[in-house]
């Protein structure tokens, strides 16, 4: 990444206003602002807009590691450790381990200010704002024409160009509340949520199945769906999602009136004979016991 032809110029990462930089064989960073759109109900950023920002660095760094080969996000996972604290909010990643058929990458995330500097709290650099791992699927390229092309000098910068959220991100998706008892959602399958192998897009997935998650927690607890902050996220990537609508289905594993609740979100596209193509262990908890 970036890709010749990706994203399309109207595309979610370009409205998040993405920025990249590939900054040695083996580090890049991506960083998006951190505004009300993406903010969860205690006014840190969502947990899937983590992911997402975890996502494309890893990809970025992926693309370039594994060149001609292609590569699919096989797994992530993402723990959120503190509040957000400058303008933007940064993911920094590097290789921890390349293997012949899959690369582990981690990825620190970080509060900047505009010129890219660490965030400062009473003249102290900030926490981290999460930790997250990732591994990717390394997929043989057949021949060089389908391969992916990174080569360059380095440091390589760039931004994904677009417009603007005008709203909250799971509006922009757009994701529908079916039931939030059952965190049933649904989220359509288009151009706008696209990865590179035009399926939906794995970042997209979290904020799903984020959503869900948080509509059935609440719904547990008598809350809405916008009370629950989720902190915790691990997800298996089994299938792409190309048909749509992508739909959840949530099985509670704990909860009780106060403190942490967990659930299991299956993520599901009925326009594929109903193929399960993510599962996401999803830990969250109310917006005023949030500790970060």
């Amino acid at each position: 990444m970036p890709f010749d032809d990706y994203p399309p110029p109207q595309h979610l990462l370009g409205d998040l206003g993405m920025e990249a930089e590939i900054t040695t064989e083996t580090t890049a960073r991506v960083r998006t602002r951190a505004t009300h759109h993406v903010a969860a109900a205690d006014g840190g950023v969502r947990a899937g807009v983590l992911a997402t920002l975890v996502d494309v660095v890893g990809g970025a760094i992926a693309a370039r590691v594994l060149r001609p080969d292609w590569l699919a996000t096989a797994d992530l996972t993402l723990q959120v450790a503190g509040p957000v604290a400058g303008p933007w909010v940064e993911a920094r990643g590097s290789v921890v381990r390349r293997g012949r058929t899959t690369l582990v990458i981690e990825a620190l995330v970080v509060s900047v200010e505009e010129d890219g500097t660490d965030a400062l709290v009473d003249g102290r650099p900030a926490g981290p704002v999460a930790w997250a791992s990732m591994t990717f699927a390394v997929l043989p390229a057949r021949n060089p024409s389908s391969s992916v092309q990174a080569a360059g000098g380095l440091p390589v910068r760039w931004a994904f160009s677009g417009g603007s959220l005008e709203g909250s991100v799971l509006e922009a998706l757009p994701v529908t509340v079916e039931d939030a008892a059952e965190g049933r959602v649904t989220v359509p399958v288009r151009p706008y949520l696209w990865n590179s192998f035009q399926a939906v897009q794995g970042g997209v997935m979290a904020l799903v199945a984020e959503a869900a998650a948080a509509a059935a927690l609440g719904a547990a607890r008598g809350l809405p769906p916008t009370a629950m902050v989720v902190t915790d996220l691990q997800i298996a990537y089994l299938a792409l999602g190309r048909v749509g609508p992508i739909t959840s289905r949530v099985r509670i594993l704990e909860t009780g009136p106060t403190g942490r609740a967990g659930a299991m979100v299956e993520l599901r596209d009925p326009g594929a004979e109903d193929r399960l193509t993510t599962v996401v262990n999803v830990g969250a908890v109310p917006a005023g016991e949030v500790a970060r």
